[in-house]
């Protein structure tokens, strides 16, 4: 009776979700997904070895690329400057 009373209360407090992917050609990991009904693209860090204070992810609202078909967009991962 408890886990389902625990699983409602995760339920209720779920705001989206993640899937990790691989880029092509690469070993390079992302993850994509949902949170709050708006599409998201997430990254590690490239600089947190620069800034120990910096933060280990980055994550994106997505924006579709015109013309290509959802199966065919190609992520990339950008070039993050941190202040």
């Amino acid at each position: 009776m408890s886990d389902k009373k625990e699983n409602t209360e995760w339920n209720d407090r779920e705001i989206g979700a993640l899937w990790v992917n691989v880029k092509q050609g690469s070993n390079d990991r992302y993850l994509t997904g949902q949170v709050n009904g708006e599409k998201v693209i997430m990254f590690k860090n490239k600089y947190k070895d620069d800034n120990p204070k910096a933060p280990d992810f980055r994550l994106y609202k997505q924006k579709d690329q015109e013309g290509a078909p959802k199966s065919a967009q190609k992520q990339e991962e950008p070039e993050v400057d941190l202040i």
